[in-house]
């Protein structure tokens, strides 16, 4: 009776005295402590990646390896050797959550790059750059300013009743007009093909004139109105090319927002490898758990093992 009121009093006292461990208090205390964190295995040697691409911090581990001494109190080489195992595991849990920021961090980065080198729906061609885009805009501009410059002289010799020969020479202005839509119907009908660059301004004139019986005053308006024309498709066409940009600048933020998580492959590599990872973090911890408890004489039942099973096909 006596032995069993001794053992049970030695034991409250043994749990009374080791909440009351709190571990070295002086500086020179906490080092010594410190680098006896490090002395058990392998693990902490061999989980921090010293050299090369990619370098860890060595002290910083040894730093987290030693607030989790603190923390968690183990006693013993094996209790060690847990808490080792611990720390090992968030390092890799870690480097894994750094993994998944490079993958993002790899997608948003190449996402504008990416869009570009897809090809377009109608396969012909990929995505035109903004650069690109821009260019033909600038071109355009200039086009359709010539073609006011066009006008605004046209009118002007007009309302001066010069001669029409003074435009003989506007090759461009006389091509256009050749393929003016009532123009090239005329054409046509008169059996001539539109599209024959071999009909120069003076035949085209002179078909003008002789067989569609129009006068020098319908082909100066002919010409006037082509220039407003002109001036107006161009204004449709960078109109247009503008959309393409911000289409495109769309499909590129839309791009970026899906890179915010890895594609399925990837994350499913990654959820796999952090699963791994946190079921050996909790079994470590619960390990040390059931040892620290035992070792304060606590009754802990066996453990008791589940197996689960996750199939994901369906």
């Amino acid at each position: 009776m006596t032995n069993a009121i001794l053992t049970e009093a030695k034991l409250k006292a043994n749990k009374k005295n080791a909440l009351k461990s709190t571990g070295p208090k002086t500086p020179e205390g906490k080092a010594v402590v410190k680098h006896n964190a490090l002395k058990h295995g392998l693990l902490a040697k061999e989980v921090v990646i010293t050299i090369g691409e990619g370098a860890e911090d060595q002290h910083e581990f040894e730093d987290l390896l030693s607030d989790l001494n603190t923390q968690l109190k183990p006693e013993g080489t094996l209790e060690g050797m847990l808490v080792e195992k611990i720390a090992a595991c968030w390092w890799r849990l870690r480097r894994a959550h750094k993994f998944e920021v490079g993958l993002i961090r790899e997608q948003l980065d190449m996402a504008e790059e990416d869009y570009y080198e897809d090809e377009t729906w109608d396969k012909k061609r990929k995505h035109r750059t903004e650069e690109v885009i821009y260019e033909e805009i600038r071109e355009r501009k200039g086009w359709s300013i010539g073609w006011r410059k066009d006008k605004k002289s046209l009118l002007r010799m007009t309302k001066e009743n010069r001669p029409l020969d003074e435009i003989m020479n506007w090759d461009v202005n006389w091509g256009w007009l050749r393929d003016k839509e009532e123009v090239a119907e005329l054409l046509s009908n008169a059996g001539i093909d539109p599209d024959s660059k071999a009909l120069s301004a003076i035949q085209l004139r002179e078909f003008l004139t002789k067989q569609a019986g129009w006068d020098e005053k319908a082909i100066w308006r002919a010409h006037i109105e082509l220039c407003a024309e002109r001036v107006t498709s161009y204004k449709e066409e960078i109109e247009d090319l503008e959309k393409e940009i911000r289409k495109n600048r769309f499909k590129v933020q839309i791009k970026k927002l899906l890179g915010n998580v890895p594609d399925k492959e990837e994350l499913d590599r990654l959820l796999r490898y952090e699963a791994a990872i946190e079921r050996q973090f909790y079994k470590a911890l619960n390990q040390l758990e059931r040892l620290q408890r035992m070792r304060l004489g606590d009754k802990i039942p066996a453990p008791l093992a589940v197996e689960v099973a996750v199939n994901t096909e369906d």
